[in-house]
């Protein structure tokens, strides 16, 4: 129905519109002057004694709107759907200027949300359960145009009305209004259309600036979304991408620690370098040379050449050996799985120092999977990522050192996508994933590595050994169809190189730079 102001029934449930900052159940309050205000002969709908409500979408949703888009009707819709599950009072105007300037001016007076008609409108108003609109043009109302019609609003009370200061006159209005715990991140450059102030006014805090679209990597986005975290959010710019995977972004910011050095993603800005080896001996590496206090310094130091030489920040490292390719075992993987009990002194040590560490597998018969699965105790740590070897994975047939292993793309992929669910589901932030390579044969159709897993780094780690010449050919060959994302790591062998490139020379002749250095 549609009725022009002032119609005294109708002005009471819209003013009874109240914002409450979380879902659930919804506060409400009745407008002041209840049943006993009504006037003698006024026939009332059931939906008009009804409470109105203005309620918030939950912790941890959120919705990208592109201002610039052509259609007025869908930005402001979009927004809705960003921040809003429900809001029975709505000011609707048209797209024209004036018109939505009057509507802006109604819904900050009101405190009510406001939609721009157009064919986005229908559906949101259903949405949202919305039973009152209130219509507002700059100018006395005419006959409604198609977009504007019946068919849009539905079968829903409607008020007609003029300008923002015929308000004050009318009862019950306006209601005060209440702010909600939402976050608005605003995309730098990015101008905001009038129709969206109401938005920003309901969100309860001013739009913060970023300078990124993923919001991981930006310091004024982590302090907003850690410092309102029981809200929902709505990111104003282009190119912050699909509604879920911007509210697991914003999830791991708001929820997620930061890795050694500061961020949430290791890599670019950031470079490893790590002492690659086995607790329990030193024939695998430099690691079990000495005990983990004397590793964290020798790591440490090592770093701070590399960080003496570069801008990047640098972060020194463990690579440990968490399953060691082996004789046959009584299981037949022919991998020794170390206890999760001789690993974790050493974790510990990283951690208290600031180091990352990373788990190395050697499946041998078994596979990376079920080996990464019985390390999850580990890998629920925040600074512990994984690396699959596969010059250790044979095949049922294969026996170490007298053929050189392999894996296809499905079984690294399935460990991705394991290791993603786990840095979701316990706020992690994303990890570093690391395969080792040094011919193009270990890793079998590479090129459909699953590079859209927004919670892991994928590092493609050049083990080629020998002379310079020779792992300069396997560096550029590995390179060569790497997929696009994926981040890169060398590595310096002391006694197998010919000879083993200094700190200056590995900077100097390693192009591109690698992220990841380790040392064997």
């Amino acid at each position: 129905m549609s009725t022009p102001l002032p119609r005294r029934a109708a002005l009471r449930s819209a003013a009874a519109a109240v914002v409450v900052l979380a879902s659930g159940p919804t506060a409400a309050c009745s407008l002041p002057g209840g049943t006993e205000d009504r006037e003698d002969g006024d026939e009332r709908d059931e939906r008009e004694d009804q409470p109105h409500e203005l309620r918030f979408r939950p912790p941890g949703t959120a919705g990208a709107v592109d201002p610039a888009g052509p259609k007025l009707d869908e930005v402001t819709a979009a927004a809705s759907r960003a921040l809003l599950d429900r809001a029975s009072t709505v000011v609707v105007s048209s797209a024209e200027d004036a018109e939505v300037e009057a509507g802006v001016a109604a819904a900050l007076h009101l405190g009510v949300p406001l939609l721009v008609a157009g064919p986005a409108l229908a559906g949101e108003l259903d949405r949202l359960a919305t039973r009152t609109v209130i219509r507002y043009a700059a100018r006395a109302p005419r006959s409604p145009a198609p977009s504007s019609g019946p068919d849009e609003l539905g079968d829903r009370e409607v008020v007609e009305g003029t300008a923002v200061a015929d308000l004050p006159d009318l009862p019950g209005l306006p209601a005060t209004p209440r702010t909600g715990a939402a976050t608005v991140l605003l995309r730098a450059g990015t101008p905001l259309p009038p129709a969206l102030e109401p938005w920003l006014h309901l969100a309860g805090s001013p739009p913060v600036e970023v300078g990124v679209t993923d919001v991981r990597t930006s310091t004024p986005a982590r302090e907003a979304l850690t410092s309102r975290p029981d809200g929902p959010v709505l990111a104003l710019g282009a190119g912050f991408g699909e509604d879920h995977v911007l509210a697991q972004r914003v999830r791991t910011t708001a929820h997620a620690p930061e890795l050694p050095g500061g961020g949430l993603l290791p890599f670019p800005d950031r470079m490893m370098v790590a002492l690659y080896g086995h607790p329990l001996t030193a024939a695998l590496g430099m690691l079990g040379e000495q005990k983990p206090a004397e590793a964290v310094k020798r790591a440490t130091e090592l770093a701070e050449e590399y960080a003496a030489l570069t801008d990047t920040r640098v972060v020194p490292a463990f690579e440990l050996i968490a399953t060691v390719a082996s004789v046959s075992q009584q299981d037949g993987s022919y991998s020794n799985r170390t206890k999760i009990s001789t690993l974790l002194p050493w974790i510990e040590a990283a951690e208290e120092a600031g180091l990352y560490v990373v788990l190395d597998l050697q499946p041998g018969r078994s596979d990376f999977l079920t080996q990464a699965k019985a390390y999850e105790e580990l890998l629920r740590r925040p600074w512990v990522g994984l690396a699959l070897d596969p010059e250790w994975r044979l095949r049922p047939d294969q026996v170490h050192l007298t053929q050189i292993g392999s894996v296809g793309i499905e079984e690294v992929n399935e460990v991705g996508a394991w290791l993603a669910g786990i840095v979701r589901d316990h706020d992690l932030p994303p990890k570093v994933l690391t395969l080792h390579q040094f011919n193009l044969r270990m890793i079998r159709d590479r090129e459909r590595l699953d590079t859209s897993l927004d919670e892991i780094q994928w590092l493609l780690h050049a083990d080629g050994q020998g002379s310079q010449g020779a792992k300069q050919e396997t560096w550029t060959a590995l390179r060569r169809t790497l997929p696009e994302g994926v981040w890169l790591g060398w590595k310096n062998f002391e006694d197998e190189d010919q000879p083993m490139l200094t700190v200056e020379q590995t900077m100097d002749r390693v192009d591109p730079r690698p992220s990841f250095i380790s040392y064997q």
